[in-house]
């Protein structure tokens, strides 16, 4: 499970570890409040994993970590599930940066992931689950670089439901509507936000 720090992800490693299944939940923050609550609410099964996705090396190293611990069994099912977006502006007055960081993460990131967990997956028959959002599919206003980044991820996913379908993998995608996860609803951090995207913006 990626992107377990909060919100679905961390509900999602609950509920799997008490229905008994061995969870590799990745967090951005090992020391965070999501991690310890996992620790304290799970069972040993539970591995937390730390991972970045805009770093290739973090990827590199969970995918290294779950190959050992699952090469004789094959891996059930892959959960794309980190996401990111902290900019809520006209694409005009987006920074480019913040483009590219929503495709790192939500695009580049599961990418990578996907394909180096896609022969464990095929092994075992197993399955992907990716988180997207209706952004992906309709142009929500101040919503372009999180907006384009999950389109791309959906499209991804869609292809790999038709190729993998003859391998027995299978793929589902998740649209979930406005839910309260993280920070999304944390005035602080979006004032925040907003002071700097002000604060860079040509005079």
């Amino acid at each position: 499970l990626a992107g377990c720090d909060s919100g679905f992800g961390q509900a999602t490693a609950r509920h799997l570890d008490a229905m008994g299944f061995q969870v590799f939940a990745s967090v951005l923050d090992p020391q965070g409040p999501g991690a310890q609550e996992l620790r304290r609410s799970c069972s040993p099964r539970l591995t937390l994993l730390q991972m970045d996705l805009t770093k290739p090396e973090d990827i590199q190293r969970v995918l290294q970590h779950i190959q050992d611990h699952t090469n004789s069994t094959g891996l059930w099912g892959l959960v794309n599930n980190a996401g990111f977006n902290d900019t809520i502006a006209d694409a005009e007055l987006s920074p480019l940066g913040k483009f590219r960081t929503c495709m790192e993460v939500n695009f580049f990131g599961s990418l990578e992931l996907t394909k180096g967990l896609l022969p464990l997956l095929r092994s075992a028959g197993g399955r992907i689950v990716t988180v997207s959002s209706p952004a992906g599919d309709l142009p929500f206003p101040c919503l372009a670089a999180y907006g384009a980044s999950k389109a791309a991820l959906s499209l991804l996913m869609d292809t790999f439901r038709s190729e993998l379908q003859p391998w027995g993998i299978k793929v589902s995608l998740v649209l979930p509507g406005y839910y309260k996860t993280g920070t999304t609803c944390d005035p602080a951090f979006w004032n925040l936000q907003k002071q700097q995207l002000v604060a860079s913006l040509p005079r």
